[in-house]
């Protein structure tokens, strides 16, 4: 007859045979473990994407899911983390968010401190976006009415770089009525593209604006033909050429 052990480990389940040395691997880029006290028993977690993988013999079973573990304190300070890497090249879109579950009771305030410190100089950021590759840390502590430090955590994160472009998005509407709102026709990510052609063509099939290196900014559709004259609301269409193909389609033009 064998004889099992049973842990359970924040959402996972480790059962191992007393006499077997078992290796797990970290399966995500982030994690760690090891082995618990002198029981025999190891434990591993992984920060990241959801798993689910499922592995037994005769002599030992290891079942993993979702394991994303909070990070805990001494003294009653938990928080769980949220991330996620840059969506698409230099899009410098990746975030950090910490989110506090339970503090000391006498705790007067959290403090967040982020390192670099740039991020947050005022050190009162529980989440931080749009964030360029790199790595990133943040202390948290909880700190009692005469400022001193009852507890405090540490989380660092890497946020990968994406080597895929960014796939550009059209907007199919704006109104140029000088509110400051919407006055302009928004090509997302089209600054990837630098080297582009943008035309637009009224109902009729005639051209009516055009341009070459459209950025959003400086270079971007007001609503005008190209001597300067507002153009009536209405639906216009557009051909937008970059490296590597065309994109057709209609835009909405309201608000004269």
């Amino acid at each position: 007859m064998r004889y099992y052990l049973v842990f359970i480990f924040v959402f996972g389940i480790v059962i191992k045979h007393s006499g077997q040395t078992i290796s797990p691997s970290v399966i995500n880029s982030a994690g760690g473990g090891g082995a618990v006290g002198t029981t025999g028993i190891e434990t591993y977690y992984n920060i990241g994407e959801p798993m689910v993988s499922t592995i037994n013999n005769s002599f030992y079973a290891i079942t993993q899911g979702f394991l994303q573990p909070d990070i805990v304190g001494e003294f009653a300070l938990t928080l769980t983390p949220l991330f996620q890497n840059e969506s698409c090249l230099s899009k410098k879109d990746g975030f950090i968010s910490l989110v506090l579950n339970t503090a000391p009771g006498s705790a007067a305030q959290v403090l967040y401190i982020w390192s670099p410190s740039s991020v947050c100089p005022a050190q009162n950021c529980t989440s931080v976006d749009s964030l360029s590759p790199g790595t990133y840390s943040i202390t948290v502590k909880a700190v009692n009415a005469a400022n001193a430090v009852i507890d405090s955590v540490f989380f660092s994160y890497t946020v990968v770089a994406n080597v895929e472009p960014c796939l550009i998005t059209v907007y199919n509407g704006f109104t140029p009525d000088g509110d400051g709102i919407n006055d302009t026709w928004i090509i997302e990510n089209i600054e990837n593209y630098p080297t582009n052609s943008v035309s637009i063509f009224n109902r009729w099939g005639t051209k009516v604006w055009n341009t070459s290196n459209y950025d959003n900014g400086q270079n971007r559709w007001d609503g005008k033909n190209n001597n300067g004259a507002e153009l009536t609301s209405g639906t216009y269409f557009y051909v937008i050429e970059i490296e590597n193909g065309v994109k057709k389609g209609w835009v909405e033009l309201s608000g004269r």
